[in-house]
């Protein structure tokens, strides 16, 4: 639960166990880094309360408060994988006093999965800096009978029709990367839409589906604590705090463009803020995200700390665009939605 006392406020309470855990640590030392000029800021998350995109949000919304004595509200606006809160963000005022909090979904996914959108994320929302990277996880419910990623395909080919998998949502990267791991491994997992990784990651504790598709930062402390199996992650090396997990690509599957799924999360403005503006925000959070309390934080969440230039991370932005705009078109994937 988020503490009664606390500045961060949100339009929906965090019920569960996983938010528990994540939200464990308090900051509370002062920075030098001067206010910023609006009286409050407003951080939307396109995911629900108690999310591993949430909890990493009020983790550096709260070091923000602390460094600057701006109050910080942090909005979940969850709903077609990000898209609403993207969309809140797109229409705001170009200020400075509300944020986007989002993973790499929002301007390399959603242009190509989603037929319509009432924004353009290249054009109507600006980067300000990246916090970190992050990886994906396959997730089992202990009741599954495999233990390795062999032996799932096995169990879902034998029983066609009948297995599920969680993602966060319709169009986000875990709903996508059933659909690959489907089609690369020739299988019909079914897949089941929550409103972000924590409320998936509720749904295989409690076995209303077999399998999820999940970040390790939603995952990683369920599995520590036994209560789910972890049969693979993304990306080129193993998870420092998941050490005993394989990569996808160490088991020589061929799972193509699943082995290096390794994203971000950011932080992003309304297009039009003035790159003073910009400039500002990107001290201030870098300031928040660099603190030793914070990283640290960030690290055990298993979170790669990284913290850019606007112009550096309107860079990556652009080359993920490409890079999975090509992968999602070949795959012929949208959603009308």
């Amino acid at each position: 639960m988020i503490p009664s006392g606390s500045p961060i406020r949100s339009g929906a309470a965090v019920t569960t166990s996983i938010a528990a855990v994540l939200l464990s640590a308090v900051l509370m030392a002062p920075l030098s880094r001067s206010a910023i000029a609006a009286e409050q800021m407003k951080v939307v998350v396109g995911f629900a309360a108690g999310s591993g995109v949430d909890v990493i949000a009020r983790l550096v919304a709260e070091r923000v408060r602390v460094a600057t004595g701006t109050t910080v509200i942090v909005e979940n606006r969850p709903g077609g994988g990000g898209r609403v809160a993207a969309d809140v963000v797109a229409h705001s005022d170009p200020n400075g006093a509300t944020l986007l909090f989002a993973p790499i979904v929002t301007t390399a996914f959603t242009p190509f999965v989603f037929k319509k959108l009432s924004f353009d994320p290249l054009k109507d929302l600006a980067p300000i800096t990246r916090v970190g990277n992050f990886k994906f996880t396959l997730a089992l419910n202990n009741n599954v009978p495999a233990d390795t990623v062999k032996e799932f395909v096995a169990y879902v080919k034998a029983n066609p029709g009948k297995i599920s998998y969680a993602s966060g949502g319709a169009g986000t990267p875990m709903h996508f990367l059933g659909a690959m791991f489907n089609q690369a491994t020739g299988t019909d997992l079914l897949h089941v839409p929550y409103g972000g990784s924590g409320p998936a990651a509720v749904a295989i504790l409690g076995g209303q589906v077999h399998s999820a598709f999940n970040t390790t930062v939603a995952m990683g402390p369920l599995y520590k604590d036994k209560k789910v199996k972890l049969l693979a992650v993304t990306g080129s090396k193993r998870s420092p705090t998941l050490p005993d997990v394989p990569t996808f690509g160490e088991l020589k599957m061929n799972l193509g463009d699943i082995e290096s799924a390794e994203m971000w999360y950011g932080f992003l403005a309304q297009g039009k803020t003035p790159p003073a503006v910009i400039q500002k925000l990107n001290a201030i959070l870098v300031d928040a995200i660099k603190d030793p309390t914070v990283r640290a934080r960030l690290e055990t969440l298993d979170i790669e700390v990284a913290t850019d230039t606007p112009e550096a991370f309107a860079k990556i932005v652009a080359a993920d665009y490409e890079r999975w705009g090509r992968v999602i078109k070949a795959s012929g994937f949208t959603l009308s939605e």
